[in-house]
């Protein structure tokens, strides 16, 4: 029983390291649910990040990793795309990692690469209001 035991906890141990890039419980929950993106302050129309409509994307593709080598952090987190000043063209540009058209990881690159490639998907992209909705 005990070598059985043992085997298990070694198994376990040389698995670890695949695992640990995967999700934690409260990453999985916002992955089931719409997030609201709106670290800027501004009041007007917030973002909601809707996790299941992206579920055919990988992760990793828009989710790098931040300074400190971890993965799923918010866009926001420090030293990512903590600069939110919409004037900036920066890496770090909160703005651009959202807005910039030049760049398929950005949200509206992604967008506008998804509508070219299914042009039912143009009408829905369309405009400020399908990622920014009116209050």
């Amino acid at each position: 029983m005990n070598r059985l035991i043992l085997c298990a906890l070694a198994v376990a141990g040389l698995c670890l390291p695949a695992l640990a890039a995967d999700p934690t419980p409260e990453q999985k929950a916002l992955i089931e649910k719409p997030m609201t993106m709106n670290n800027t302050g501004n009041e007007k129309k917030q973002v909601i990040f809707n996790h299941s409509a992206h579920a055919k994307t990988d992760c990793a593709f828009c989710h790098h990793k931040d300074v400190d080598g971890n993965i799923y952090v918010g866009c926001a987190a420090k030293g990512c795309h903590d600069n939110f000043d919409k004037k900036d063209k920066s890496e770090h540009s909160y703005y651009q990692m959202a807005h910039n058209k030049k760049v398929e990881k950005s949200c509206m690159g992604c967008h506008q690469k998804a509508a070219a490639d299914n042009p039912e998907l143009k009408e829905k992209f369309k405009g400020c209001n399908p990622c920014h909705p009116k209050k």
